[in-house]
């Protein structure tokens, strides 16, 4: 079964954040280590046989939400919500 397109998503915003970080050389870094934990459960998830291209069509025409940037970065630690 191919994935969802959310799991797709998710795998490549995974891989977009590792490679963000190894471009900073934050390879020893404990979110580094974080990141490639969560990308490898989510290639797991996936399976290794996926093609990379075929996903699960949904017929919901309502887009998903996105977390607002500000949150993404208080949770990073980068700001402070109202600053």
């Amino acid at each position: 079964i191919p994935p969802s397109k959310e799991m797709v998503a998710v795998l490549q915003g995974y891989r977009a954040h590792k490679q963000m970080l190894e471009d900073k050389n934050e390879t020893s870094s404990e979110r580094y280590r974080n990141e490639c934990y969560l990308l490898a459960q989510a290639e797991k998830k996936i399976g290794a046989d996926w093609d990379g291209v075929t996903v699960l069509e949904d017929n919901n025409d309502t887009p998903p939400m996105v977390m607002p940037d500000y949150i993404y970065k208080a949770l990073c630690g980068r700001h402070q919500i109202g600053s």
